[in-house]
């Protein structure tokens, strides 16, 4: 039985993960902590509904990434992002510039692919886990992944040109 407990246990070391996928697809902190909450209270509610011969770690980022694309779909038409939110924050050691332009290179490309990277690398999610968040057969995340990566690398050169 994988009651609360063991739902807290399996959830607690994901939100780190989590809070970075969910700035990365929202990209406004405020909003990214209450897709990360509302995903948190919607997977204990489902906890039933859980397999546990499937990885908790996919099933409980589909959960994320549903909360996060409803916060999209509320805040889109009714919210003027500000330059400040409009950016994801830069890490210490990572020039501000260097970073600005990886985030904007990342919304050239498509939707599919932007997806898939801010699950891959800001979600640390693991081909498999990709699959079952993205519902599609791990093949086809692997191709995905492949083509996002280029699509990313030839904005970038792009750019640089």
């Amino acid at each position: 039985m994988f009651g609360s407990r063991e739902y807290a246990r399996a959830l607690e070391p994901l939100l780190p993960r989590a809070g970075g996928y969910a700035l990365a697809l929202l990209r406004n902190r405020h909003d990214a902590e209450d897709a990360v909450q509302q995903a948190a209270l919607r997977g204990l509610e489902r906890i039933t509904t859980f397999d546990i011969t499937r990885p908790f770690q996919g099933w409980w980022f589909a959960i994320l990434r549903n909360c996060c694309m409803d916060c999209l779909r509320r805040t889109r038409s009714t919210r003027t992002d500000n330059l400040e939110n409009h950016v994801l924050p830069a890490p210490s050691e990572e020039p501000a510039a260097d970073w600005e332009r990886l985030d904007a290179a990342i919304e050239t490309i498509s939707e599919a692919h932007r997806e898939i990277l801010r699950l891959r690398y800001f979600g640390d999610l693991s081909y498999v886990d990709l699959a079952e968040v993205l519902s599609i057969p791990k093949g086809t995340v692997m191709s995905r992944l492949h083509l996002a990566r280029q699509a990313l690398a030839m904005k970038l050169r792009e750019d640089e040109a």
